[in-house]
């Protein structure tokens, strides 16, 4: 199973114990504070939903990494990617995802009983359409497969979706990712990414559930791009 898959059931099990959503509090006055506070609260989300800060680095770093499998050994593999090009482009927007870390603030957010974001609001500049291009372009789909023979391979298809309409103009882009896209166990489930650049912030959000759950996504990245261009 892929590290993203198992984040996203981690956030979920977490959310699911806390009983309400974040409390509203005072206009923070600190750099860092601040910019915790461009993530929406449970209020600011769709009706029922359950929020949970992500503090720590380490687990960041677990929920915005999607190309790490688990070999369930602890040990690193070796991966080999066709086209050879897609090694360079997957590494690069992997690398670029984690560096929103660094002066980064992220959240975790569940709606339904299974349905799990990763918003993020970080100070970190990112080029958001090179990102698409990473993800598009000529690795739109790439196979991946691992020295570690307990490790499976996997194809991975990923398209440019249109902006959510309140998004059109800004400097946005929204991905979906499929992976064993040839699978029909599979094949409807897709990881959704949205970054945003606004007012010297760089917004994202990351969902992975079925494609019938994408308006969901489109109205929670709306919301999230929402309320950073509205208080910055």
């Amino acid at each position: 199973m892929s590290r993203y898959r198992l984040v996203v059931v981690g956030i979920v099990g977490l959310l699911s114990v806390v009983a309400c959503g974040s409390a509203e509090s005072a206009p923070p006055t600190d750099p860092a504070a601040f910019r915790a506070s461009l993530l929406p609260g449970a209020s600011e989300l769709p009706v029922g939903a359950v929020t949970e800060p992500l503090p720590g680095e380490e687990e960041m770093v677990l929920s915005l990494k999607l190309d790490a499998p688990s070999t369930g050994t602890g040990l690193e593999t070796t991966p080999t990617f066709d086209p050879p090009g897609c090694e360079a482009e997957n590494n690069y927007s992997d690398a670029a995802r984690i560096g929103l870390i660094e002066n980064g603030s992220a959240a975790g957010a569940l709606l339904g009983d299974d349905r799990g974001y990763i918003m993020l609001v970080s100070e970190t500049d990112l080029d958001v359409q090179r990102m698409a291009n990473a993800h598009t372009g000529a690795c739109s789909t790439y196979t991946v497969t691992y020295d570690d023979p307990a490790t499976f391979g996997r194809t991975v298809r990923t398209e440019r979706l249109d902006l959510p309409p309140a998004l059109t103009s800004e400097n946005a882009v929204v991905v979906s990712e499929v992976t064993h896209s040839d699978n029909p166990k599979w094949a409807d489930k897709e990881v959704l990414l949205g970054y945003a650049a606004v007012n010297g912030y760089t917004a994202m959000v990351l969902a992975y559930h079925g494609k019938e759950f994408r308006s969901e996504f489109e109205d929670v990245f709306t919301r999230v791009v929402g309320k950073v261009r509205n208080h910055t």
